[in-house]
């Protein structure tokens, strides 16, 4: 966990060396399209390495896998390979693949994290229950996602 805080520390130095270096030194061919793009690249690999140092910190302190943070590391994966994409070198069914994983990661996410899902579903058991002049609590507040203890 060390070397990887280090590795992080290492290149975000490095890109933020290079950024201003090449305003200072030459801002008109420094600052073009495809360099803009090949930081923001660079920029969301060291997002990732953040996002993932943040998991196995969590899962050392707590013995638990966060699904949201995995599932927030696959997209911005996604995300960057969007980013520095030549759409000009690649077929419109591999585009349509790449979709339909960012949406899936998407929709996974709201599913795992479901607090407008949750909310949604409880104003609806409340508003029929309501309706019906029943006073229970929803299904969904007594949830335990919690893994099985070891033995």
């Amino acid at each position: 966990m060390i070397v990887m805080s280090l590795i992080l520390l290492v290149s975000t130095v490095n890109i933020i060396m290079n950024v201003v270096l090449g305003a200072i030194t030459g801002p008109e061919t420094f600052f073009n399209a495809q360099r803009l793009q090949s930081l923001f690249g660079l920029f969301l690999i060291i997002l990732i390495g953040i996002e993932l140092l943040d998991t196995v910190k969590a899962f050392l302190e707590e013995e638990k896998i966060h699904v949201e943070v995995v599932l927030l590391v696959a997209m911005i994966a996604l995300a960057r390979k969007v980013i520095i994409w030549d759409f000009s070198e690649y077929e419109v069914q591999e585009l349509y693949g790449v979709a339909v994983m960012l949406l899936s990661l998407a929709v996974s996410y709201t599913l795992i994290k479901g607090t407008w899902v949750k909310s949604a579903l409880d104003s609806w058991f409340s508003s029929r229950k309501k309706k019906a002049g029943v006073v229970e609590e929803s299904p969904l507040e007594h949830r335990d996602f919690d893994p099985p203890k070891k033995l």
